[in-house]
């Protein structure tokens, strides 16, 4: 290889590399602070987005003075994500604490 060619291919390699660097990197719904991200990471990433729900769900009812929520369907993803979305007030809240108030607000028990 001449050398010329060489350093027209290392220049290629060091600025992709750099480009690399300034694309943000998708957050994954666990990742996520507020419930503003958690959505947006579950329109990117879906599959993700049901242990987030069920995870923040079983923190939040591990706790002395939880709120019991009584689900009586099998899949509860599409739901709270849409009772989510229909709320804007809750995308600044935390992710587990908006999750939750979707929960107690969507399965109520008697």
């Amino acid at each position: 290889m001449r050398p010329s060619m060489l350093v027209f291919s290392l220049a290629l390699c060091v600025q992709g590399t750099a480009a690399a660097q300034n694309v943000p990197r998708q957050q994954a719904p666990s990742d996520a602070a507020t419930v503003g991200e958690f959505l947006a990471a579950c329109d990117s990433d879906a599959s993700q987005c049901q242990f987030k729900l069920r995870l923040a769900l079983l923190n939040k009812l591990n706790r002395s003075n939880a709120t019991s929520v009584c689900i009586k369907v099998a899949h509860t993803q599409e739901p709270v994500i849409a009772w989510l979305k229909a709320h804007p007030e809750t995308h600044a809240m935390a992710t587990e604490d908006g999750i939750y108030a979707a929960y107690k607000s969507l399965y109520p028990c008697p």
